[in-house]
């Protein structure tokens, strides 16, 4: 009894071939689309941050146009705001004024107009990236206008 030890030189099938692909493919999605998940959502989070910052900052420069106004009030310069912010129903908005009575600054001063707001409230992902920690500051500031 001899045994033939040459190997045979068999051709693969093509769908053998594509098989074998197939599952190299589905391993190095597996591997990689956890990471592309990960950088949408960072992406998408991101965004959303920067949008919110970037409205926030309308609505303080929109506040201080109000109240650099000769007849302005603090109460108008919140009203003002608040209009800004609805769009974006932004809880817990904290929103200063510097000085804290605009009605008795007088012409020519400086006027401050400040909001604050948690991250936590502006992230559409809690604790993605740790903004729940932190806080969103936005100030404006003009010279109130005079009557003359």
């Amino acid at each position: 009894m001899s045994i033939d030890c040459q190997k045979r030189s068999r051709p693969i099938s093509s769908r053998h071939q594509r098989v074998v692909r197939f599952g190299a493919a589905v391993v190095e999605f597996a591997s990689i689309a956890p990471v592309m998940i990960l950088f949408t959502f960072g992406l998408i989070e991101i965004s959303r941050v920067s949008m919110v910052k970037q409205t926030v900052t309308h609505a303080t420069r929109e506040g201080a146009r109000v109240a650099v106004r000769p007849n302005a009030t603090t109460q108008d310069v919140i009203n003002q705001i608040n209009q800004e912010l609805s769009a974006f129903e932004l809880p817990n908005a904290v929103i200063e004024t510097v000085p804290a009575a605009i009605e008795v600054s007088e012409p020519g001063a400086n006027v401050t107009v400040r909001v604050r707001l948690d991250m936590g409230s502006v992230s559409w992902v809690p604790n993605y990236f740790l903004f729940s920690d932190g806080e969103m500051l936005v100030e404006t500031v003009m010279r109130r206008e005079s009557t003359n």
